[in-house]
């Protein structure tokens, strides 16, 4: 288990060593600094459906276990209920966020990381109708390390060649931590179009009053309290864009991802402590958000898919 305080001790002084063959990634200099956790690799993965708009990067589950939230990053900003055996549509709505990366339910509201702005919308789960607006502590400019892995590209064709892809209008001129006069601490008026430069989180699970997210830019997973919006913890993560995230079965684990280091990390939910790596194949989709439903991680490629193993 690679504990916290020993990260960066590791980082420069730890041996390389070697992952079964089907486990290496395309760039092992980036491999030392978590050499210690156990490794093994993913069961096979089967390719379920194509998703309705597209763009797939965001799933959450429901108090039903047959049916799944899939957030789509494209223009539209759909957010679509579906039917988790076929993918068929139950319901959607449309969301104020800009290429968004996570989401996940609060009662009957939903929390949605709008990355591409540097926000965190808290919105009505029926309508979509925006309730609140934050800042994303951890969000910026994401940096580069001379040990990262090189970027993935999708291995899949686009399940609807015929969309346009994207996701809309580029965003400027920064707000930062501007919160607005009168407003709750991290709060943004509602009409706000960007929260702070680069890009934001990620994924994002609930944990009762504390929201869990993933931020690439500090290369971390954040905790923070939803009604004071003070953060609690930070963990660091193994790569540079850490993206889906799932509780465990118990809920005493959470799994994040990486989709270029093609691979999904296991951490004790009380300490972030790592404690196992399941490694994709080399031909394997891109990892764009993932959820852990009985015994399989379901994930989404962003070319359109959706796809699962057994974790």
């Amino acid at each position: 288990m690679l504990k916290r305080r020993n990260f960066l001790t590791l980082a420069a002084a730890a041996p390389a060593a070697a992952l079964p063959a089907q486990a290496q990634v395309a760039h092992p200099a980036c491999l030392p600094a978590w050499a210690s956790i156990k490794t093994r690799n993913a069961n096979k993965i089967e390719i379920l459906y194509k998703t309705k708009h597209g763009q797939p990067n965001g799933l959450a589950t429901t108090d039903n276990p047959n049916e799944m939230w899939v957030l789509d990053q494209g223009a539209g900003h759909w957010i679509t209920l579906i039917n988790l055996k076929d993918g068929s549509t139950i319901r959607e709505f449309q969301a104020d966020v800009v290429g968004p990366s996570g989401l996940c339910v609060d009662g009957d509201t939903m929390w949605i990381t709008s990355t591409h702005n540097s926000i965190i919308v808290h919105c009505d789960i029926r309508t979509g109708k925006t309730i609140e607006k934050f800042v994303t502590p951890g969000a910026g400019r994401i940096y580069e390390r001379e040990d990262d892995p090189p970027g993935r590209s999708s291995p899949l064709k686009p399940a609807w060649p015929d969309k346009p892809r994207g996701i809309g209008p580029a965003q400027a001129n920064n707000v930062g931590n501007n919160t607005g006069k009168g407003l709750k601490p991290g709060r943004l008026p509602n009409d706000a179009q960007e929260g702070s430069g680069g890009t934001g989180a990620h994924a994002i699970i609930l944990d009762g009053d504390y929201l869990i997210y993933a931020c690439p830019p500090a290369r971390q997973i954040f905790t923070i309290n939803k009604n004071t919006w003070k953060v609690k913890s930070t963990w660091p993560v193994p790569g540079n864009r850490t993206h889906g995230m799932s509780w465990g079965k118990d809920r005493s684990t959470i799994w994040s991802s990486d989709s270029n280091l093609n691979a999904f990390f296991h951490h004790d939910a009380k300490t972030g402590n790592i404690f196992e790596r399941v490694q994709l194949p080399n031909d394997s989709p891109v990892i764009h958000c993932a959820k852990l439903v009985g015994d399989y991680m379901y994930f989404c490629d962003d070319m359109g898919w959706i796809a699962r193993f057994r974790i």
